[in-house]
């Protein structure tokens, strides 16, 4: 069973108030989704490619988007923001089951990810570029309507007006 699935019955039996997840994941809940904030994201890559590319295009243009997600139609806005962004849409995207895989792949300059990561010299060997708001993801909530209880509604009203 799929975490999001095993989540899904653990909200339907009342096991749970409720569940986040990026909404870069194709979800299909019979259940209130409500986006609570903005992820902020960046282009991430090792360094050697930047050096060996020089480019981000050019590093876009010659290697996959590996992603976590599920998702086609991340994919297929992932595709499209390269290209109105950098230039270059991606051909070819891999998905990785876990972040663990994602950064081996990335350590292993066998592609490139959009991830939420701040910019900074903590990565060794990644090369991190924050990216502008179009490639920003939400939060989102998952919860019964009719199974709020007092904490979830105390829950809900901190992101009261949050972008």
């Amino acid at each position: 069973m799929l975490v999001i699935e095993a989540l899904g019955e653990s909200l339907g039996n009342g096991a749970l108030d409720g569940f986040l997840f990026s909404d870069a994941q194709a979800m299909d809940l019979p259940f209130t989704c409500q986006r609570l904030f903005a992820i902020r994201q960046s282009f991430i890559c090792s360094q050697a490619l930047l050096d060996q590319y020089r480019t981000v295009g050019a590093v876009i243009a010659h290697l996959p988007f590996l992603t976590k997600s599920n998702s086609q139609d991340y994919v297929v806005k992932m595709r499209r923001m390269c290209g109105q962004v950098f230039g270059q849409p991606f051909e070819e995207s891999r998905l990785c089951y876990s972040l663990s895989e994602q950064f081996l792949m990335l350590s292993l300059s066998q592609g490139f990810a959009i991830l939420p990561m701040p910019e900074g010299d903590v990565y060794p060997g990644l090369s991190v570029l924050p990216l502008d708001d179009d490639f920003t993801e939400h939060a989102v909530l998952a919860y019964r309507q009719d199974g709020m209880t007092e904490e979830l509604k105390k829950f809900l009203s901190l992101f009261a007006g949050m972008p």
